[in-house]
């Protein structure tokens, strides 16, 4: 891949932001909170899909959970809702 095609992706998506240096690129993901570097080689030996990916840092991952009867996937929740789920508190009876 290209390098312009990365900096194109990544300013295009909310979600993510880069900074380049003298070595690669520094990729900065807001939803998953990690940073990644990535040299100029790296990129220009993989996928988009896999330097997204490597990104993420095994935290993209979908829950389901069960709420009054249903399942529901955690990943179309809302900030209200998903922050719901992180205060709830787990009781062994």
């Amino acid at each position: 891949m290209r390098l312009e095609e990365l900096t194109d992706w990544l300013g295009a998506n909310e979600n993510w932001d880069y900074q380049l240096d003298d070595e690669g690129v520094l990729i900065k993901n807001d939803r998953f909170e990690t940073l990644t570097h990535c040299t100029f080689e790296a990129i220009e030996n993989s996928t988009l899909e896999a330097i997204a990916g490597a990104c993420a840092q095994g935290r993209d991952v979908d829950h389901i959970t069960r709420v009054t009867g249903y399942f529901s996937r955690t990943s179309g929740w809302n900030k209200g809702k998903t922050a719901e789920l992180r205060d709830r508190h787990r009781v062994e009876v």
